[in-house]
């Protein structure tokens, strides 16, 4: 097999440089959504204090009241991915500091992220 003098060495620039720009754009994104977010009472189905923790690793916290649930998330395309431990996936829109959730069977609840301490 012939092969060009120093052809070998750039075959494998460009999937190294693909691979640095997409973990680049992977991670700065996720950054700016990580903290404590709250729902107004009135807004949710319980109306009861509820409230999300997005932590930096991808795992995050769920609390109605005195009840958490664990989760992981993600973002993709401008929405936040909740995936819950029963295999479910519940789907946010994101503008600024607000992320929008829809339940099922209930109505759109908005999480105002909270200020940092």
């Amino acid at each position: 097999m012939l092969i060009l003098p120093g052809l070998q060495n750039r075959v494998w620039l460009l999937p190294c440089c693909l691979l640095l720009v997409l973990m680049l754009s992977c991670g700065g994104s996720r950054e700016k959504y990580v903290g404590s977010y709250k729902a107004d009472p009135n807004d949710t189905p319980k109306q009861t204090e509820t409230s999300l923790e997005l932590k930096e690793n991808g795992e995050g916290i769920w609390k109605v009241g005195d009840e958490e649930v664990s989760f992981s998330w993600d973002i993709r395309q401008n929405e936040l991915r909740v995936n819950t431990k029963g295999g479910g996936v519940l789907v946010g829109d994101l503008e600024k500091n607000v992320i929008y959730l829809s339940l099922p069977g209930s109505k759109r609840i908005a999480f105002r992220k909270s200020p940092e301490r």
